[in-house]
């Protein structure tokens, strides 16, 4: 298949597999590597991903022969693979929606590891890893869904995958409020700085000093973006990687209206206070966190930004007493306030766009070192698990939306056209996507149009503008995205 083209496998009331066979296949395929380790309960999700590699052309002439390597023209012996799943919290904050509409589910990964496996050939390395939420937990999220026991079935048979968390710090609670400590597991990082090729090149110069992430000492992030100089902290073994496959969970997402297969790299950078996710203030006061000048938005904030600050600096005291006053402000803004979007939670956002197109640039054109190339330094495969998805406020507060797909592509941009299409929002209008088009500088995109192929006949041979809101899986949309964003 072309890289403008996305293949879309629907199984009707599919369901992922139980752990306790470790994702093995139900079913001895003759490419398979491991024949005496079959589950024996269904493993439909296996069949799914055999099916997209076929579909996506890969190797079609050894297929049903038992040297069917449909990753060989991707993978070659020696090379380094990253496997970046969606890991992004151990848990829904509705906890009665559970967590298979917010992460990647570990059966598809360890599908997909089997055919790594056949075309490295013994060699090479393997990698699962992502950078989560400061406050994920990650040994829990490895454990109770059934990644840690893909590690071990591969240990089991002689073969190392490495499952990485790529941060830094992570954040623990104590005494009500949220803790930064050094990440015992943490790796080694590059900083990679994109200089006057960032997207935020465009940006007014007084504004960088108002650029903020959520839950952190916000004065950081000034000294990695400025006027000189856009930096992020990459993991050194996303830079190692030869190929990497792109595992994300499409879903709705407050600040960038969905998390497709760009917005999944986020998850490479391994500080989260070097990722701008919105600009302080009202639009009128060149911010883009509300539409409209408030009072009370505007001194929530700043006390939002003091706890911050106070946790950062040990003053726990003060930290507390602050985020008890942002929290009296957050009442205020529910009773007097029609509009509540906050934190850039809402369709205006028109900074983490920037930072997701940055990381895209990154990931395609830095190479080992953290220098930017001319020329592209790696491979990407996109497979996304959309057996349940997650609809309404994700990313961390997701309903699940039983959808029965497994997608398959490698442009992310065409990628994320063609499924949020079927999400049922016009790409045109989510400024991520909308902005992909225009980039220049390390231009990773298809410049050809998107199309869509399928066993779903509703969808197949069409173009996202062709697929009609009607067909559509009618995601919805969180609150500050009503409205603004449906075909």
């Amino acid at each position: 298949m072309r890289s403008n083209q996305v293949y879309i496998h629907e199984l009707i009331n599919s369901k992922y597999p139980d752990k306790k066979d470790s994702f093995s296949p139900s079913i001895a395929f003759p490419e398979y590597k491991f024949p005496n380790d079959i589950s024996n309960s269904e493993n439909v999700v296996y069949e799914m991903i055999r099916e997209c590699l076929y579909h996506m052309g890969f190797d079609t002439e050894h297929y049903g022969l038992e040297d069917w390597n449909p990753l060989k023209g991707t993978i070659k012996p020696g090379d380094t693979v990253v496997l970046k799943a969606n890991m992004v919290m151990h848990r829904n904050e509705k906890p009665e929606k559970g967590v298979e509409c917010l992460i990647t589910h570990p059966s598809l990964v360890r599908a997909m590891i089997d055919y790594v496996v056949i075309a490295l050939k013994g060699t090479g390395a393997i990698i699962v890893g992502d950078a989560p939420m400061q406050s994920c937990d990650f040994e829990r999220l490895v454990e109770e869904q059934g990644y840690q026991k893909i590690i071990d079935f591969y240990h089991s048979k002689g073969i190392k995958v490495e499952l990485v968390d790529f941060r830094n710090y992570k954040t623990i609670s104590k005494n009500g409020l949220l803790q930064r400590v050094k990440n015992e597991s943490n790796n080694k990082a590059i900083a990679v700085d994109l200089g006057k090729k960032s997207e935020f090149l465009s940006i007014d110069k007084n504004r960088y000093k108002k650029l903020r992430i959520t839950n952190y000492d916000h004065s950081i992030i000034y000294n990695h973006h400025n006027s000189e100089k856009n930096e992020y902290l990459i993991a050194k073994k996303i830079l190692d990687a030869d190929v990497i496959i792109n595992m994300p969970k499409p879903k709705t997402h407050r600040k960038a209206g969905v998390t497709i297969s760009l917005k999944n790299l986020v998850g490479i950078n391994t500080n989260k206070e070097w990722l701008p996710h919105h600009t302080e203030g009202s639009v009128k006061e060149g911010g883009d966190e509300y539409l409209s000048k408030s009072y009370l938005k505007k001194k929530r904030t700043y006390y939002l930004e003091k706890r911050d600050t106070y946790m950062v600096t040990g003053r726990e005291g003060m930290a507390k007493v602050s985020g008890y006053i942002a929290r009296g402000y957050s009442i205020l803004i529910r009773i007097f306030r029609k509009e509540r979007n906050s934190e850039g939670s809402w369709y205006g956002n028109d900074t983490i766009w920037r930072t997701i197109l940055d990381l895209n640039k990154i990931v395609y054109f830095a190479d080992k070192h953290g220098m930017m190339r001319d020329t592209r330094q790696r491979k990407m495969l996109i497979v996304a698990d959309m057996i349940v998805s997650g609809e309404g406020e994700g990313p961390l507060l997701p309903d699940p939306k039983a959808v029965g797909m497994i997608a398959m592509g490698t442009n992310p941009v065409c990628f994320d056209e063609a499924i949020s299409s079927i999400m049922g929002f016009q790409p045109s209008f989510i400024p991520t996507i909308k902005n992909a088009r225009k980039v220049k500088d390390y231009d990773f995109t298809d410049r050809k149009e998107t199309k869509i192929v399928s066993n779903n006949t509703t969808y197949h041979n069409k173009r996202p503008k062709e697929v009609l809101y009607k067909d559509s899986l009618q995601f919805r949309p969180p609150a500050g995205w009503q409205g603004h964003f449906h075909k």
